[in-house]
């Protein structure tokens, strides 16, 4: 089992400083939720002489690309890693760009004229480093999806009229606990699912085999988790496996994100879908045999207007 007396922030940010940002910011998932956030900003304009503000922002070329649909001030690019922000400070050629070394409890100071806050892949690391027990390392659900929403609510406050909130992430399923038989391609596969379920304290993923070693039942909630994390060990990566071991990357569905933001009064739209790229690996590897009508979506774009 793994020692969860090390799943504690600064650890984190050690694991995650090491060569894992190229597939988020440049790889298969950044194109991908790049084409969705421009999707939902399509036909839509920024207030005039408003500012953006990405929280944890790993770079700032999302947040540019955003800028690219208002008469924008200033990017203030949030990251709560120091060396993240000097070094990004150093290379950064424009002007309107702003690195600071803060989080999403800064938001307060940036008034009400914000014309866009950008949460793109940052929330769940609110949700898994606020939610851990430190006693078991387990993410409780309740007290990691408060926090999400404080700080949502601190956006939403944060907002001039006409204002944004951006988010990107994994998506929990509408199916909830829905129970989902699954059958392994190759007992390879199965192996690795163990390893997973040895390793990964984050969330108990509650899987049942049946006899035969390579099929199992699993709820719907933690079969997409499962589907998140299992190709890291897979594929021998395990630098971003060290990290993925302290995250939970779904802690709402879609329906959820519009009821929340539609209780703050906010408009809002959604875009879920599954990267071509990750729905066939899972197609070699996986058939659903029962439960669901296919894989479940992985990921999930956010707009919420003010």
């Amino acid at each position: 089992m793994t020692d969860h007396a090390i799943f504690i922030p600064d650890e984190h940010m050690r694991r995650k400083r090491d060569a894992y940002w190229t597939d988020l910011v440049g790889g298969v998932t950044g194109r991908y939720k790049t084409a969705q956030v421009q999707r939902l900003l399509e036909g839509r304009t920024l207030p005039e002489g408003s500012s953006i503000v990405d929280v944890g922002a790993g770079t700032s070329d999302l947040s540019k690309m955003v800028a690219e649909y208002g008469d924008i001030d200033s990017i203030v690019c949030l990251d709560y890693d120091d060396d993240i922000v000097q070094r990004s400070r150093a290379a950064e050629t424009d002007s309107r760009v702003q690195w600071r070394t803060g989080d999403a409890s800064d938001l307060a100071a940036y008034g009400s004229d914000v014309g866009a806050v950008g949460f793109f892949d940052i929330l769940h690391e609110v949700y898994s480093f606020v939610g851990r027990s430190p006693q078991t390392g387990a993410i409780d659900h309740a007290v990691g999806r408060a926090a999400v929403e404080d700080i949502l609510r601190a956006a939403a406050t944060a907002l001039a009229p006409g204002g944004v909130i951006l988010i990107t992430d994994d998506v929990l399923p509408e199916e909830g606990d829905t129970p989902v038989r699954v059958r392994t391609k190759t007992p390879e596969i199965a192996e690795v699912l163990h390893r997973i379920a040895r390793e990964y304290p984050s969330r108990p993923l509650e899987i049942a085999w049946e006899d035969d070693g390579r099929t199992f039942t699993i709820p719907a909630r933690t079969f997409i988790t499962l589907l998140t994390q299992y190709n890291k060990p897979k594929q021998g990566d395990e630098a971003r496996w060290a990290v993925e071991q302290m995250e939970v990357h779904e802690y709402m569905s879609a329906s959820e994100y519009q009821a929340f933001f539609g209780d703050l009064g906010l408009t809002v739209a959604v875009d879920v879908g599954t990267p071509p790229e990750a729905g066939a690996e899972w197609a070699e590897d996986f058939e659903v045999l029962d439960g669901l009508p296919g894989f479940p979506n992985k990921r999930v774009a956010v707009l919420a207007a003010k």
